[in-house]
């Protein structure tokens, strides 16, 4: 499917970077402090936050698997996709009202357990794992995601466009970190939310209106029907619902942002960034349906699944139609790769320089190592990106890393009984034995 030239390809990517390279220079403002970098100053709107914490969700999965999902495994794959990424937010601001309330003047989880548990080193050391793991497997899926799109279109080097993914996203990053995450974020989610509801109706339409999504419900095998069928419960549904509930407790994007916004609106941000984000996945599932339908003419094994929105677009809308396809899906990824920057340069930071190296550091060094991290941590997962893993594998991978810091996260910030020991056990024994089982399922495809 490859319907625009390498240039086409390189050219879209370029024309979307310049955009918000220049959204974000034109308010970066002439003093960026410590809090400006890593809380956005801590004065971030209803709006704004519910519209950064709904984009930095958007990322792979919500522009790429929830197609997928729809078109392999029909009405229970996005069922058991959207339902608990929307949930997870809910479940979410207790802990971020909680989380802001203990650390008022924080910057990252991690530190909060490190005061929590009175500097006791190897359970800070033990979530530090988790929470960096995490970011860099955003970082990860993400490139991969960009680079299998551009690949796909237009016959770019996965590589070269992986690469060029990673260096758009820390190039308007650098200039001041959450602050221009945040406000990027609300034109990325606009520009989503605009570009979908023109793009997903008019394939509709094209396609015969409603009866060519009902066609495709049980998807392109027409066995998966019935929401709750359970071979797609047991083998994706559940692990999945309990990574993406663990999602955001191991997310230091969110913590980041439960310190940004307005302490009145913590709560009511996260809700309204959860039911925001639904709305895509929704959306762009009916792409996946469409091409399920026998049909569509879009045959099962001919393409890659990761980009079938992509392939239902093409096959029919014209070209123009594609090329706001790419910048609406640019706008998903790049949404999460700036949000992890800010999430790993804040770990980096206030985590390992201040807490390891130098406890009491000058405001320029702290924005100086904040630059160095986001570069250096790009770097490395820029390289992991290039292995090329599998989307979906990854996912399901990371989101069991995730799930090891869950309960010891909770419990930490709501039971003050909890020893240092238990905290690191919990998390250290599921990254032992939790992670390394979800891995070898997925190799296996069990």
């Amino acid at each position: 499917m490859k319907v625009l030239t390498p240039f086409e390809g390189l050219a879209i990517l370029g024309i979307f970077a310049v955009v918000m390279f220049a959204v974000a220079w034109a308010k970066m403002g002439r003093d960026v402090q410590r809090d400006t970098f890593l809380v956005a100053n801590r004065d971030v709107s209803l709006v704004s936050g519910s519209f950064s914490i709904a984009a930095s969700w958007i990322w792979a999965p919500a522009v790429f698997i929830c197609s997928m999902q729809a078109y392999d495994k029909g009405l229970p794959g996005i069922f058991w996709f959207t339902a608990p990424n929307i949930l997870c937010f809910f479940l979410f601001a207790p802990l971020a009202l909680r989380f802001r309330r203990l650390m008022p003047k924080g910057y990252t989880l991690p530190e909060f357990i490190h005061k929590r548990f009175g500097g006791h080193k190897p359970v800070h050391l033990a979530f530090l794992v988790v929470f960096f793991g995490y970011q860099f497997g955003a970082l990860v899926i993400n490139c991969v995601a960009g680079g299998t799109l551009l690949h796909a279109i237009c016959g770019l080097d996965i590589r070269v466009a992986i690469v060029a993914m990673s260096t758009t996203t820390v190039a308007y990053s650098l200039l001041s970190g959450l602050k221009t995450s945040i406000l990027t974020d609300v034109v990325q989610m606009a520009t989503i939310l605009a570009i979908g509801f023109v793009l997903v109706p008019w394939c509709i339409v094209e396609s015969g209106g409603w009866s060519a999504v009902a066609g495709g419900l049980g998807g392109h095998s027409g066995q998966y029907s019935n929401i709750l069928h359970p071979s797609v419960a047991w083998t994706m549904g559940i692990p999945m619902t309990l990574g993406l509930f663990a999602g955001p407790i191991a997310d230091q994007m969110f913590f980041q942002r439960a310190l940004a916004v307005r302490k009145e609106h913590v709560v009511y941000t996260f809700v309204g960034g959860g039911l925001l984000f639904g709305v895509v996945p929704i959306a762009l599932s009916l792409l996946g349906f469409l091409a399920a339908n026998p049909e569509s003419g879009i045959i099962a094994g001919t393409f890659d699944h990761q980009v079938v929105g992509a392939v239902v677009v093409a096959k029919m809308l014209p070209k123009a139609a594609l090329v706001l396809f790419c910048f609406m899906a640019f706008a998903g990824l790049t949404s999460t790769l700036d949000s992890a920057h800010c999430a790993l340069s804040a770990l980096g930071t206030v985590d390992v320089y201040r807490r390891y190296f130098n406890p009491r550091p000058s405001d320029t060094q702290l924005l100086s190592v904040a630059r160095q991290t986001m570069v250096i941590t790009a770097v490395v997962g820029t390289s992991v990106a290039l292995l090329q893993p599998r989307l979906l594998w990854a996912f399901l991978i990371y989101g069991a890393l995730a799930s090891a810091g869950m309960a010891p996260t909770i419990l930490s910030l709501f039971w003050s009984r909890i020893p240092p020991s238990g905290a690191f056990y919990a998390v250290c024994l599921s990254l032992a034995v939790g992670t390394p089982l979800s891995i070898y399922a997925n190799i296996v495809e069990n």
